[in-house]
């Protein structure tokens, strides 16, 4: 699958628990699992004996065990038993990946010339109760982010909801780099981008400065499918008996707002927006320009 060279998200921290827990990305199926002082492994949900699923193994003395015939693999992907013989294999080598955990999450790094650790928004800050959703959209990643970076659409799509009342006539501050995009939709606040995305996977909504945030991270797990990673993060409140009872209405609230713009964003054709020829931009879209030349310019050697 092609995807720029950046950190992705793979997984949720609080996804991988004693369990394997199996994951879809740039079109290959891999496991994560954690030993027993927690230290995640991240290897391809192949068994190289029979080709059986390991996410539906378990994981026994920092080993993860194939459910077929019992082969167990270490966290650096080497045999080391076959019960049939009573020995290790030097032959069979489980595919193995680094990865990292910040911030809630799992990061992959892809790609040689990368920062050592994955970006993230210096507004969040760890004190801020958080709320996540995991969606999967049957559609290509470039049509998820796209839709987070067009303030257009919010007035019809939802029109009943977050979009009520709101008038896009006129120009909107648009500040693009090689790194990142910075949307001004509230013009009478201007010195506070109301969307933040950092190419090319990264988005956050400002709702109110310092107080009310939106995230996402928008995993490519295959050509015609994302997973969508959804946490509002609040600093209302943060008392610790009282912030979790607030979950089922940020998940709810967020449920409607994503169905609201699944239902559009499945309608669009071809699924890669960046086969889109025929498609004729307006001064709106000056965002969704500017993440297409990204988009394009870095996976042309891919």
């Amino acid at each position: 699958m092609q995807v720029p060279d950046a950190w992705y998200v793979v997984a949720s921290s609080d996804e991988i628990g004693k369990k394997p827990f199996s994951i879809l990305l740039f079109s290959k199926r891999y496991v994560l699992w954690r030993g027993s002082t927690g230290e995640l492994r991240m290897q391809s949900d192949s068994c190289p004996h029979r080709s059986a699923s390991l996410s539906l193994g378990e994981v026994v003395d920092d080993c993860i065990m194939c459910p077929f015939h019992g082969f167990t693999f270490d966290g650096r992907g080497a045999c080391t038993l076959v019960p049939e013989t009573g020995r290790s294999a030097s032959n069979l080598k489980l595919e193995t990946h680094e990865v990292v955990e910040r911030n809630g999450f799992v990061w992959i790094k892809r790609g040689e010339s990368l920062p050592d650790s994955p970006p993230w928004f210096d507004e969040i800050s760890t004190g801020q109760a958080s709320y996540q959703s995991v969606h999967e959209w049957p559609t290509h990643i470039t049509r998820c982010v796209e839709n987070q970076l067009d303030y257009a659409h919010l007035p019809f799509v939802h029109r009943k909801t977050i979009g009520r009342g709101l008038d896009i006539k006129g120009p909107r501050r648009i500040e693009c780099d090689e790194k990142r995009i910075c949307i001004y939709v509230n013009q009478e606040k201007s010195e506070l981008p109301t969307i933040q995305f950092i190419f090319p996977n990264l988005w956050l909504l400002t709702i109110r400065a310092r107080k009310f945030f939106q995230f996402i991270a928008f995993v490519p797990e295959a050509p015609e499918r994302t997973r969508i990673y959804l946490r509002a993060y609040q600093g209302f409140v943060s008392f610790p008996l009282i912030a979790p009872l607030l979950k089922p209405m940020f998940n709810w609230t967020n449920e409607i707002i994503l169905n609201e713009d699944r239902r559009v964003v499945l309608s669009q054709l071809p699924k890669d927006s960046s086969k889109a020829v025929d498609e004729r931009l307006f001064p709106s879209d000056g965002a969704v320009a500017h993440f297409r030349r990204l988009w394009r310019n870095s996976t042309l050697d891919t």
